[in-house]
């Protein structure tokens, strides 16, 4: 039976605060991702293993503020959508999980064409995917959720390590084969996507990468629900209800955060320069969980860093116009690979393996600066972005007013 007085959130029932740190999320995500459309070894590539100088000091950059805590704001950020999306839902009456389980299933075809199609570094699967999951704890109490939070976390991060370890075993202990193998993947990635027509390339991500994002989606699960789980403890704890109240505890977040997270990246690139010796066989398994715990830490110092920056002053004025992209995350985050493609891709530019750290960096940001302009002379206009539009049409199954009039 049709369900009356269904309807997405409305601009006026916008957090503006939320909306911002989604697009500041957009930037941390874009910046980490370049290094995956423009190169095929990503997980290879710390910052080490370049030559001193510019080259050297990008890749120190993007790893000490980036990589790993952007995508766990993201992660946090759909957490707390959840809640946001099913408060509303239960608060007018309506059956949570038919509309919620249409929206989930429209995320993962999205993900899924993203994947096939255009790129497979693509997260919306597996958020569709663990989204299903954070459904069963939408009636689970506080405490429940925080013992769930911690424990996933710890699971997460010694599946990771022990994954990490065993990825980089073989470079260890057969360096030369190893080697061998690598520069031959990474020359004809190199070759097919400078040069092959997109039904090549498409048929070629589905033999040789999209079997590896399967598997690698079961290894994600923990950690991205244990983010997810986060943002759903905050939204309901209700901390983003009435943020004036709670900028104390935003500013000890972001203190302590930020503290605590630095030690941990400190002790990530002791290791990494060697001046803490550490076992090669160990080296990168206890980098990527060393990373990851630091993220932990300071993924909370940056949605607070946002979020006290947006209240007022300077920085209010100059995050407020990010704040239209996070409106339209899905359609920026979605555009951001339609460009790339274009840029790197041989049917476009066919940069794919030429652009080096620094020069990414400068695209990364002339690709953003471009979508917050787009997205604030969009939303003069439209209501929702134009693939959100779309995914509340598949939502709630009735055609959504898209023009402010």
């Amino acid at each position: 039976m049709e369900q009356t007085g269904i309807a997405p959130i409305q601009a006026a029932e916008r957090i503006n605060e939320i909306d911002i740190v989604r697009g500041v999320a957009l930037f941390g995500i874009l910046i980490v991702n370049m290094s995956f459309y423009k190169y095929p070894v990503y997980m290879e590539r710390i910052p080490s293993q370049f030559p001193e100088g510019l080259e050297r000091l990008s890749a120190m950059f993007i790893q000490l503020f980036f990589t790993g805590n952007f995508y766990a704001v993201f992660s946090f950020l759909f957490g707390l959508g959840f809640f946001i999306f099913m408060d509303r839902t239960m608060k007018k009456g309506l059956e949570l999980k038919p509309l919620y389980r249409r929206r989930l299933t429209a995320l993962l075809v999205f993900g899924l064409l993203h994947i096939v199609l255009f790129w497979s570094g693509d997260i919306l699967f597996t958020y569709a995917l663990t989204g299903f999951i954070l459904l069963a704890f939408r009636n689970v109490s506080l405490e429940a959720i925080k013992k769930w939070i911690l424990a996933l976390f710890v699971f997460a991060f010694f599946f990771n390590t022990v994954v990490s370890f065993f990825k980089s075993a073989g470079k260890f202990l057969a360096p030369e084969k190893y080697q061998v193998i690598m520069d031959e993947m990474i020359s004809s990635a190199i070759i097919m996507y400078t040069e092959g027509t997109f039904v090549e390339l498409t048929l070629y991500r589905l033999v040789n990468e999209i079997p590896y994002v399967v598997v690698g989606v079961i290894f994600w699960i923990p950690q991205v629900l244990a983010f997810f789980l986060c943002g759903l403890y905050a939204g309901r704890k209700g901390i983003f209800n009435d943020i004036p109240a709670h900028v104390p505890m935003f500013k000890k977040i972001r203190t302590w955060g930020l503290l605590v997270g630095g030690v941990f990246l400190l002790l990530y690139f002791l290791i990494d320069y060697g001046i803490l010796a550490v076992h090669p066989l160990l080296n990168v398994s206890l980098l990527s969980g060393i990373n990851y715990i630091a993220s932990i830490f300071i993924f909370p110092a940056y949605v607070s860093m946002i979020i006290l920056g947006a209240q007022a002053g300077f920085w209010k004025k100059v995050l407020t116009p990010v704040g239209e992209a996070g409106k339209m995350a899905l359609t920026n985050y979605l555009s951001q690979t339609l460009i790339c493609v274009i840029i790197f891709y041989g049917f476009g530019f066919g940069l794919y393996g030429r652009v080096s750290v620094s020069a990414g960096i400068l695209i990364t940001i002339a690709i953003f600066l471009v979508q917050v302009a787009w997205s604030n002379v969009w939303m003069r206009k439209f209501k929702y972005g134009p693939m959100e539009w779309f995914w509340r049409l598949l939502t709630y199954k009735k055609k959504q007013p898209f023009m402010i009039k």
